[in-house]
């Protein structure tokens, strides 16, 4: 049987999720949301042309990207699209305990007369760069198997009025209007910041965030440096790590132990947890989180929570591979900004919306995804597979709403699906 026996339900469920946040803009605003997140999932490109192409409505091309372009030059449209996405996915969030935070860039080597172009830092190339700054946030359960991602903001500091100080806290209380309380908050080493940890502390937010080791602390009413308290912890437990790299499989081991300890004009207790690599130096995080009442927990939250900050950085791989975030083609800042949540969302739709179609899909012969002699593949990042499967699910199909009909004998809502392809 075709792949379009999908077609239906990925429709159906697409219109699902975005009919899920009419209530947030207005009519023109949600079919531009829509007819957007279609054209992403389908075309996997963020050019507006692109997208417009994938809609296959009988008008022109140009015409057609000149309503998008309308819509994407809105004054905080990328705010309504990101709270949007975290309201939308405010009852999976119950499901996960970690939420992973990170800064990324776009590099636009070659770009000349974008708005705000702004210098960065190519991760991949260890370079400075011209660009834009990325502030992302993505959901994670213990496992590791549930990711959702949530929040996306693109900024330059040439056109901001807020630092990147700044962009973090928006991005945390965004998040937070509609999270749990009790998720921990895990951050890189680049996030050791004091005025952030007074931000978390004082809106009572747990949170793991790597150490540099450039800071003092407090233990047992004496200050001194982080290094010098890290020599004094026992290290009690050993802990093994297993890695994937380069196709081969990597055992890690460690040692680790914790103590409590405060930040120098606070009071509240922290967990310093020292980990030793076999092979290697040390390293430090500090864990605020209320019920870890003993050592062995709150070296158990680290080995259990900062591992899944990688996962994050497999959602930056694929938004650039697969969606060719660099390759977009906007001269207006708040196009860009729009444009970057839109991609956002259609992931979290991506990742969430489709766990019940999403082996049947993976599997299916026609797709040709899966090698049956190395089913291990399955257990990696299955997300880029589930990407192609729906661009090729959605290749020979058009933007749909199903219309609304009240079948008059029970007055039941009845929605139809004809013509889907």
């Amino acid at each position: 049987m075709s792949i379009t026996k999908f077609t239906q339900a990925v429709q159906t469920k697409l219109w699902q999720f975005t009919n899920s946040l009419k209530t947030d803009f207005s009519k023109p605003e949600h079919k531009f949301i829509h007819q957007s997140l279609f054209g992403i999932l389908k075309g996997g490109h963020v050019q507006i042309n692109t997208i417009g192409r994938s809609l296959q409505e009988k008008i022109s091309t140009k015409k057609v990207a000149k309503r998008l372009s309308y819509h994407l030059v809105k004054e905080n449209m990328a705010d309504k699209i990101n709270r949007s996405t975290v309201k939308v996915q405010r009852h999976r969030l119950s499901s996960c305990r970690y939420l992973i935070f990170d800064n990324s860039d776009i590099v636009k080597k070659y770009a000349r007369k974008m708005e705000g172009l702004d210098r960065v830092r190519d991760g991949s190339k260890h370079e400075i760069s011209i660009g834009y700054w990325l502030c992302n946030v993505s959901a994670v359960n213990e496992d590791g198997s549930m990711i959702i991602p949530l929040y996306s903001q693109l900024y330059s500091h040439r056109k901001e009025s807020i630092g990147e100080n700044g962009q973090i806290l928006k991005a945390i209380e965004q998040v937070m209007e509609y999270a749990p309380k009790e998720l921990i908050w895990v951050m890189d080493r680049g996030m050791d910041r004091n005025i952030l940890y007074d931000a978390l502390d004082d809106r009572g937010y747990n949170y793991l965030i790597r150490q540099t080791g450039n800071r003092n602390l407090i233990l047992n009413g004496k200050e001194m440096p982080l290094r010098q308290i890290s020599r004094k912890v026992k290290l009690k437990w050993e802990y093994k790590l297993i890695r994937i790299h380069k196709s081969k499989r990597r055992e890690i081991y460690f040692k680790a132990g914790a103590v409590k300890v405060k930040r120098p004009g606070r009071s509240k207790e922290l967990w310093l947890v020292v980990v030793k690599y076999q092979r290697g130096g040390y390293s430090w995080y500090l864990l605020s989180k209320a019920d870890c009442i003993s050592e062995y927990d709150a070296v158990g939250t680290v080995f259990e929570g900062y591992p899944l900050r990688w996962k994050i950085e497999e959602l930056h791989r694929q938004i650039k591979q697969d969606y060719n975030l660099e390759s977009i083609r906007l001269q207006r800042y708040e196009a860009l900004k729009t444009m970057n949540a839109l991609l956002w969302m259609a992931l979290s739709f991506l990742y969430t919306r489709l766990e019940s179609l999403a082996l049947d899909i993976i599997f299916e012969p026609e797709l040709g995804l899966v090698n049956r002699k190395r089913l291990g593949d399955l257990l990696r990042f299955v997300y880029y597979k589930l990407a192609l499967a729906v661009k090729r699910i959605l290749a020979l199909a058009r933007v749909y709403y199903p219309p609304r009909r009240i079948n008059s004998n029970n007055g039941q809502l009845v929605i139809p699906f004809e013509e889907w392809w």
